[in-house]
């Protein structure tokens, strides 16, 4: 068995979940909540498991700061995409 620990202080439950989920087909895992940190224990021995678990970890952290980054924007266009669709229908 594999045991990987990751700082919670780098990384958020959703990005170690989105990552781990993605790890199902190749090992099975399970995930410890500590006081600072999350715990992964893999099944498999095979340590390139531990290469992909970071590469994805990676994937959804980068995910996470571009949306954080990028919310904003989404949101301002968003209302002015329902804005303009209600000055159509009050026509």
């Amino acid at each position: 068995m594999l045991i990987h620990q990751l700082e919670k202080s780098t990384f958020s439950e959703s990005v170690v979940r989105h990552a781990l989920y993605w790890m199902s087909p190749l090992t099975t895992w399970k995930l410890a909540d500590e006081d600072t940190r999350w715990a992964v224990h893999f099944s498999s021995q095979d340590e390139d498991i531990i290469l992909e678990f970071e590469r994805l970890l990676n994937d959804y952290l980068l995910r996470e700061k571009l949306s954080e980054k990028t919310s904003s924007y989404l949101e301002g266009i968003s209302a002015a995409v329902l804005s303009s669709v209600e000055k159509k229908l009050l026509k």
